[in-house]
């Protein structure tokens, strides 16, 4: 077998190698003819939002899954569950049923579900073909005389996706099961794969005080109630949001009222030790605020409505670590606030703002103590208004995995573009040289090549040609991404394509 032969068999394996549950994450809202939904489809690489066909639209609740090789299977709403089609599963419908969402909402789910961190979808770890959504119904008693008491989460349930069904596509078998009741606090619902790496723990605080534990193992659900904070039912419940490190070693729980809670975990029993507390100012009134870890589980970056912390868990005491990353001082008009942060399968963290937003902040280097982080306030243009501001809420898939990202998945940083297309670069396998052919309706634009570590190698401004050469002879072996982008951006379009490097 040739080498050339060899490495382009090679690639693809290397390429699989890592899982890829969440590499899809749904977005939109809204009904208006002028608005489509989209999505983040990180197997397309360079990596750009693309739009979706679909009728599924997200307020706050949001999940998705995909297989391990990223292929997607289904994704939910909170009151819906539409598969890879994007069509309502059957029985996919009146997820979350009751009175909260027929009296209150309207039955209405085009609009989604609220909460944003109340779902998430689990494979059942005794069954290839099953998977749980977990969800938080909400408790609506409009007669109760106190208005703080009218709403709350006081279940907690499941349905079921049986994906051997309809032709593979899957099926609702089982939908709205009550397991246990209790009040919890909304959001804060996280899971992280189990140590034996077949299991599943999931936690939410509990009222008045300590976390719901809840294993998920072959022989169903188990739950258990462990120590913790106090916590206020008007304050706790859907400030902040819950996270589990990327190695499965701690646990963090941060909003403004309480603070950041920060715990070591044990995968093994599911057991939270050594409490560390750092104290924020309490705001009067209510406000969002939400965590995120580095991929290197070192940093945990912090936000509310207007600012950006960076909290380095190595420094002693624990509070000499915390520093103020940016101060947001744009109206909300201009840049999006700060609502939800989500680490993304690129090893970027990415920032989503509350309500009609055209842009994402992101986060670039989240390895990277402090300003180093580079964040990039909305670095991310999006193809639409995106009405309400949320993430897939998954759990902690590649905990036992060495690279818990893929920063291979790159693209230009920053420019607003959507629609991808292959731009003609050849020969590949290079040795010496590449030719690439420009489109021909493109008289001006950028080429860029970047590494898979994203690492920019060339970049040059374009204008009268249609074919051009590129010296590749000392270039390191491995795949580059070649980009070429117009200098008029309003077709939204990136011309991309992979070239392989050998040595003769």
């Amino acid at each position: 077998m040739s080498k050339y032969l060899f490495i382009l068999l090679l690639l693809p394996m290397l390429g699989s190698s890592q899982a890829k549950q969440d590499y899809y994450w749904p977005f939109g809202l809204g009904a208006q003819d002028n608005l489509m939904p989209f999505a983040f489809d990180f197997n397309v690489s360079p990596f750009v939002p693309v739009l979706r066909e679909s009728n599924v639209w997200f307020n706050q609740n949001n999940a998705s899954i995909c297989d391990k090789q990223g292929n997607l299977l289904f994704y939910t709403n909170g009151c819906a569950v539409a598969n890879r089609l994007h069509e309502i599963m059957p029985e996919g419908d009146s997820i979350n049923a009751g009175r909260w969402f027929g009296e209150f909402w309207g039955g209405d789910c085009s609009r989604g579900y609220t909460g944003t961190q109340d779902i998430s979808i689990l494979p059942d770890p005794g069954n290839q073909e099953g998977y749980y959504i977990f969800h938080k119904p909400t408790s609506y008693k409009p007669e109760n005389p106190d208005v703080n008491k009218r709403f709350s989460k006081d279940s907690l349930q499941y349905s079921y996706v049986d994906m051997s069904l309809d032709e593979g596509r899957g099926d609702v078998v089982i939908k709205n099961h009550t397991f246990f009741r209790d009040s919890l606090a909304a959001s804060y619902l996280t899971a992280i794969l189990h140590d034996n790496q077949e299991d599943y723990w999931i936690m939410n605080p509990v009222f008045p005080e300590g976390f719901l534990v809840l294993l998920l193992n072959d022989e169903g659900i188990e739950s258990k109630i462990i120590d913790g904070p106090v916590w206020d039912i008007r304050k706790t419940s859907s400030s902040g949001h819950a996270r589990f490190s990327p190695d499965g070693k701690q646990f963090a729980l941060f909003n403004q009222f309480d603070g950041l809670y920060l715990y070591d975990f044990d995968r093994r029993d599911g057991a939270l030790s050594e409490e560390q507390h750092i104290p924020f100012v309490s705001p009067e009134t209510g406000i969002f605020a939400t965590c995120e870890w580095s991929p290197n589980s070192r940093f945990l970056y912090m936000s509310k409505f207007d600012t950006l912390w960076q909290l380095d868990t190595w420094a002693e005491p624990l509070d000499t670590g915390l520093q103020i990353i940016e101060v947001k001082t744009e109206p909300s008009s201009v840049s999006p606030n700060f609502l939800v942060a989500a680490l993304g399968p690129d090893c970027r963290i990415y920032i989503r703002g509350l309500s009609s937003a055209r842009t994402m902040h992101v986060i670039h280097k989240p390895d990277e103590l402090g300003t180093a982080c580079d964040f990039q306030q909305n670095g991310i243009q999006l193809p639409y208004i995106s009405s309400v501001g949320s993430f897939p809420n998954f759990p902690r898939f590649r905990v036992d995995e060495e690279e818990k990202c893929d920063p291979s998945i790159v693209s230009i940083v920053g420019e607003t573009v959507w629609w991808r297309r292959d731009l003609s670069a050849y020969p590949s396998p290079a040795t010496e040289h590449i030719t690439v052919e420009l489109p021909l309706e493109i008289t001006k634009g950028r080429l860029y090549v970047m590494d898979m570590q994203g690492q920019l190698i060339y970049d040059e401004l374009v204008q009268g040609l249609q074919q051009l050469q590129l010296n590749v002879s000392d270039w390191s072996e491995g795949t580059y991404s070649v980009e070429f982008l117009p200098e008029d951006t309003s077709a939204r379009t990136l011309w991309t394509q992979r070239v392989v490097k050998v040595e003769e």
